[in-house]
């Protein structure tokens, strides 16, 4: 059975702007780190032709308001699952790829205006892959 591993939370890091910082990732970007713990600030992105473990599918606004303390990860796994098929062209259920997710934390929330939900996708054997798995029906 399928399980998402992990719900992180986006650390703002003040002095961090790069090109790697989890506030400017998009679809389509692979990157090889392993994630984890509580909080992350940046991922080393790498050409996703090139061996790596993790792809971005889905980068989801949270709507406006208040932080969602009691519904942040419900919602956000529920606009990951939502996005899963679309991208990859096959049912989560039915597909060799888990995936997992980043979320804004009540700190870039407020501070940084931050709702995005970046949903990403690996190899349930997290087995390191080459390629796209967007619309490859695996």
């Amino acid at each position: 059975m399928k399980k998402i591993y992990l719900f992180l939370s986006v650390l703002l890091l003040a002095t961090s702007c790069s090109q790697n910082n989890v506030l400017s990732l998009e679809v389509g970007q692979c990157f090889a780190d392993v994630i984890s713990g509580a909080e992350i600030g940046n991922v080393d992105i790498v050409d996703c032709e090139k061996p790596h473990l993790n792809e971005i599918y889905a980068v989801v606004e949270l709507p406006e308001g208040d932080f969602p303390l009691m519904s942040i990860e419900e919602d956000s796994v529920e606009l990951c699952y939502n996005a899963f098929e679309p991208f990859v062209g096959l049912s989560y259920a039915d597909s060799r790829y888990e995936y997992e997710l980043l979320h804004p934390s009540p700190e870039s929330w407020e501070k940084r205006d931050d709702r995005e939900v970046v949903c990403y996708l690996f190899d349930m054997e997290r087995k390191l892959k080459t390629g796209t798995a967007a619309n490859s029906g695996l």
